[in-house]
């Protein structure tokens, strides 16, 4: 009997701690759309709007970490369910006034909070912003020892420096290379047309190529803004580099002989530049992860601006691209050396002349041509006519991913793949 009746006080006290907690925050609410409706900004003083500022800050802070941990239960009990909503995320989605994909991402961050009180408790205190939060919980859930490390960063730095220091415990905390390969694999481009009829593009690209990509977009931006100012013209850049993707990807036949060299990518597609303006790509890496080959805890292996990347792709970004290598120890630069191919008009021409078509025996493409290296630039094969060859997409692709061999023979070249069977039974190879 005595066990029953203190049960009983326990759920009663617990559900009054509930309702007090509710009749606060809705006090707390109600104070504070009384007080907006009074506020008038002009008649602020700048050191009172500043102060203001600080206030209204702290009060979204503590309202985000409320929301996350609230977020966390209405998935748990289930309450979704009952009020009609095909998932927690839209449930969220809906009382937020967001959309899909932020709520499934604040659940996300609501479920590793569990593991991560550090991050938790500094969120309860108001001392980090829900972005802050999600940033460090995606990192910390992978390297717990680095969670107080980040969330005494986030008080003392920057959103973009908390991010990239996220993203460099990340890539200690998980397969680098593994985590690539997956978002080389879900790669895409996407287009629609806008409602005001105009066309739309979005796209998803490994660090990489991203960042030979932005590197290309930036430099023909530059072009064309001088050209802008010599005709008099006062475009914005972002307009400009519409015009430059436009121009890169359409212009002049763009991908020819004559449209400027067309080097491979390490994913099997084809990146043109016009003659005389190579891709540059810088990449910042620890001279003993680049001698290793992997990273270890504290090593950094990214591109600036983007973020980091294998070591191996840093290695193998030199075939394509001139490429600006930082080495480092730790944080500071300690040595820069330059890598890359770079092949005089002379021996291009000779190339041409002599590679007509694809060197694979029987494949006979002559357009679209991609310069390759028969022994990769990586491992020490040089920008020279002997080690260059003219191939198709299709099979510098094959040569590229798929293990298959060019070996020099007496009239030409020979085509090995890994296990031809295999490669036949998956696909790969074209029949006839």
């Amino acid at each position: 009997m005595t066990g029953d009746l203190l049960g009983t006080l326990v759920v009663t006290a617990t559900c009054q701690h509930r309702s007090m907690i509710l009749r606060t925050l809705q006090r707390v609410a109600d104070d504070l759309r009384s007080a907006l409706s009074q506020l008038e900004p002009e008649r602020l003083s700048g050191p009172d709007a500043d102060r203001l500022l600080d206030v209204f800050a702290e009060i979204e802070k503590l309202a985000s970490g409320g929301t996350l941990l609230a977020a966390r239960r209405v998935e748990s009990s289930n309450i979704w369910r009952r009020k009609g909503h095909r998932s927690a995320a839209a449930h969220v989605a809906e009382a937020t006034g967001t959309g899909l994909g932020p709520a499934i991402n604040s659940l996300e961050t609501a479920r590793q909070l569990k593991s991560l009180p550090a991050t938790e408790d500094a969120m309860r205190n108001g001392r980090l912003s829900e972005v802050q939060v999600k940033e460090i919980a995606g990192a910390a859930i992978l390297r717990p020892d680095a969670e107080e490390e980040l969330v005494d960063a986030a008080e003392q730095q920057p959103l973009n420096i908390l991010k990239l220091r996220c993203r460099r415990v990340k890539a200690t905390g998980q397969d680098l290379r593994a985590a690539y390969e997956a978002i080389r694999r879900g790669r895409y481009l996407r287009n629609w047309t806008d409602g005001d009829g105009s066309v739309r593009f979005d796209a998803k690209l490994t660090p990489d190529e991203g960042a030979r990509l932005v590197a290309a977009v930036k430099a023909q931006t530059d072009r064309l803004f001088v050209e802008s100012r010599r005709a008099g013209q006062e475009e914005p850049r972002r307009a400009l580099a519409a015009d430059a993707l436009v121009r890169l990807a359409c212009a002049d036949g763009l991908g020819g002989d004559d449209a400027g060299t067309t080097v491979a990518t390490d994913s099997g597609g084809p990146a043109s530049s016009p003659p005389g303006t190579p891709t540059m790509v810088h990449v910042r890496v620890d001279h003993g992860a680049l001698i290793r080959g992997h990273l270890e805890a504290g090593e950094i292996c990214e591109i600036p601006g983007i973020g980091p990347v294998p070591v191996e792709v840093a290695r193998k970004l030199a075939v394509d691209s001139i490429l600006s290598v930082l080495v480092t120890d730790g944080v500071d630069v300690t040595a820069v050396a330059h890598a890359g191919r770079t092949i005089p008009v002379s021996v291009r021409r000779a190339l041409i002349e002599r590679d007509p078509m694809c060197v694979v025996p029987g494949c006979g493409v002559r357009e679209g041509l991609e310069i390759d290296h028969v022994e990769p630039f990586a491992q020490g094969g040089l920008a020279s006519l002997a080690n260059l060859v003219r191939l198709c997409h299709w099979h510098h692709y094959l040569k590229t991913h798929q293990r298959h061999r060019l070996e020099r023979t007496d009239g030409g070249w020979s085509w090995v793949p890994p296990d031809p069977e295999r490669m036949k039974r998956i696909g790969l190879l074209r029949s006839g």
